[in-house]
C-alpha cells in the first residue's frame, strides 16, 4: 500500500500546484512531500517534477506517468469500495419458524427471489401451530398470526390479513341459504382447533356489536393449510386467513362468503407479523429477510384491499 500512498501524494502535489498546498490537503509536511516524490522518481529512474520554479510541473514523463497513476488510483477506490460493500452482504444461518400454512402459502413462493438476492444466506425453516420461544430454541425470527404485546421483541407487521369465510363453488350449490352469520351453526362448518374446547367464530354485526358464533364444525384440525384442502374438496366453510387463500379465491377455487362482515376466532386486530429480538445492531441476515418479505408482501396488501372493497361493492348491489 505504500506504493499507492505515493501514487497519491503525486497526484495530489501536481493536482494542488504546490507542496504546501498538498500538505494542506494531505496533512503532511512539504518536506515529507518532497521526499516521498523524490524517492519514486529514483525508484522508477526518471524525472517526473522539474523544481525549477515555485509552482511545480510535471515533465513530460511525469504527465504521462500522472495520467496513468490516476487512473491505478480510481481504480484502487473501485477495488475498496467493492470491498466495503461486501462486508455489508448479509450472509450465514438464518433460522425462522412460521405457522404452518403462512409459512407454506405466503412465505415459501418469496424465497426463491429472497436466495437469488442474498445467496449467502443460508435458510433453516421451521413450520409448527405452537409458537416459540426466539431465545431457548434459537430462531432468529418468528413468523406470527395475530397482533401481539410482548415488548420483549421487535414485532414488525408483513401484511393485513383478516379471517375470511370461505367454501366452494360446489358446496355453496347446496346450501345456497347461507347469508348471514347466524345461519353458519346449521352449516358444515370445518374448526381450527388447538384445545379441546369449543370452538367460537366471531363477527361483528350490522351495529357494529361484536358477536359470538358456537360452531360445532363436521371436521377440526390444528393445522390451517389442511382446513383449506378440505374446503377445497367441498366438504364445508371454513375461517381462514386471508392471505393464504387468496390465489383460491381469485380462481375461482374458494368463493369468500358475506365479505360484507369482519370475522375472527380470536380477535379482529388480523395480521401476519415478524417477530424478533431487540438489538442495539440488528444482524443485517435478519433486516434484509424482513424487509425483503415487508416489501414484496406491500403490493399484496394493496390489492387484498381493493379486492375487499370490490367483494363489498358487489355484495351492497346484489350481485
Amino acid at each position: 500500500m505504500k506504493a499507492l500512498d505515493s501514487l497519491r501524494i503525486f497526484v495530489t502535489t501536481l493536482r494542488k500546484g504546490s507542496l504546501s498546498a498538498a500538505g494542506r490537503s494531505l496533512s503532511l509536511s512539504p518536506a515529507t512531500i518532497s521526499r516521498r516524490i523524490s524517492a519514486l522518481e529514483e525508484e522508477l529512474g526518471v524525472q517526473l517534477v522539474d523544481r525549477t520554479s515555485r509552482h511545480l510541473n510535471a515533465t513530460e514523463a511525469g504527465v504521462a506517468f500522472l495520467e496513468r497513476a490516476e487512473r491505478v488510483l480510481e481504480a484502487m477506490s473501485d477495488a475498496e469500495d467493492a470491498a466495503r460493500n461486501a462486508k455489508l452482504l448479509p450472509e450465514g444461518r438464518l433460522r425462522v419458524h412460521s405457522r404452518t400454512q403462512v409459512g407454506l402459502r405466503v412465505i415459501a413462493p418469496l424465497l426463491p427471489r429472497f436466495q437469488q438476492r442474498y445467496p449467502d444466506i443460508q435458510l433453516e425453516f421451521e413450520l409448527s401451530e405452537h409458537p416459540v420461544n426466539l431465545v431457548d430454541q434459537d430462531f432468529d425470527i418468528d413468523i406470527r398470526t395475530g397482533a401481539s404485546s410482548d415488548s420483549s421483541f421487535v414485532i414488525k407487521r408483513l401484511l393485513s390479513s383478516d379471517e375470511v369465510l370461505v367454501a366452494s363453488p360446489a358446496f355453496m350449490k347446496v346450501h345456497k341459504r347461507v347469508k348471514h352469520p347466524s345461519d353458519l351453526p346449521q352449516v358444515r362448518c370445518l374448526t381450527y382447533r388447538r384445545e379441546r374446547e369449543a370452538t367460537t367464530w366471531k363477527y361483528i354485526d350490522e351495529q357494529g356489536q361484536q358477536q359470538e358464533l358456537v360452531i360445532q364444525g363436521v371436521m377440526s384440525a390444528n393445522n390451517g393449510e389442511m382446513l383449506r384442502l378440505a374446503a377445497l374438496g367441498g366438504m364445508g366453510v371454513a375461517l381462514l386467513s386471508e392471505a393464504t387463500v387468496r390465489s383460491d379465491i381469485e380462481s375461482g377455487s374458494l368463493l369468500r362468503l358475506m365479505p360484507q362482515y369482519r370475522f375472527a376466532v380470536r380477535g379482529f386486530s388480523n395480521g401476519i407479523y415478524a417477530v424478533f429480538r431487540q438489538s442495539t445492531t440488528l444482524p443485517l441476515k435478519v433486516r434484509s429477510f424482513v424487509d425483503f418479505v415487508a416489501d414484496e408482501l406491500r403490493s399484496a396488501d394493496d390489492q387484498m384491499a381493493a379486492a375487499r372493497a370490490a367483494a363489498l361493492q358487489a355484495a351492497g348491489s346484489g350481485g
